[in-house]
């Protein structure tokens, strides 16, 4: 009996330590993404850029031909800063806007490991996403999000407002390291003129 009991904790202990544990994303990247916005019904695409060690990103919405009369934006993140430039890609109109908070795009250090999946067909066409959330025991649940288990890419969002009807699935694609172009990041003059 007791070596049952030594066994079972043995095996237990295994079966924690294997539980992987929240990794580092990169720290500059560039991809496209996808937003899908639940309660409006409304997809929209984007080309991001995305510097942790700053805190700086700049998403640009790409051009629709099918929603005509739609205007469409670049979002220019300083969080260091606390900014956000917001500028009319036709017109080139800028908005400034206090912005307390910059989000990360990162797995939070007391994530809960909710499980893991490959994407892909075939073995060589294929690659394992875990899944982590903010969950915390019985807790409301507001941000859940894939990564791969290799190089900690984001994969994939969904970050609930206040229920499922209210909340934004993003999806990134695409992705390619570092920033190609860092002179995205400074301010237009548009902007600094306010």
């Amino acid at each position: 009996m007791i070596r049952v009991a030594a066994l079972l904790v043995c095996l237990a202990t295994v079966v924690v330590s294997q539980r992987p544990e929240p990794c580092d994303t990169p720290l500059a990247w560039e991809a496209r993404a996808s937003a899908y916005d639940h309660g409006a019904g409304q997809n929209n695409r984007f080309r991001i850029s995305y510097d942790a060690v700053n805190k700086r990103r700049r998403i640009l919405e790409e051009i629709d031909a099918f929603t005509p009369g739609r205007e469409f934006y670049e979002y220019l993140e300083l969080g260091n800063e606390h900014k956000i430039y917001i500028i009319n890609q036709a017109t080139r109109h800028c908005e400034v806007r206090e912005d307390p908070y910059f989000r990360m795009y990162e797995i939070p250090k007391n994530a809960t490991f909710e499980g893991a999946h490959t994407i892909g067909f075939g073995l060589d066409e294929s690659f394992e996403v875990h899944e982590w959330s903010d969950r915390i025991a019985a807790g409301r649940l507001t941000w859940i999000g894939g990564f791969t288990a290799r190089s900690c890419v984001p994969v994939s969002e969904v970050i609930f407002k206040t229920n499922i009807t209210n909340s934004v699935t993003n999806h990134f694609y695409d992705i390619t390291g570092g920033i190609s172009d860092p002179n995205i990041f400074i301010v237009p003059t548009a902007c600094s003129q306010l």
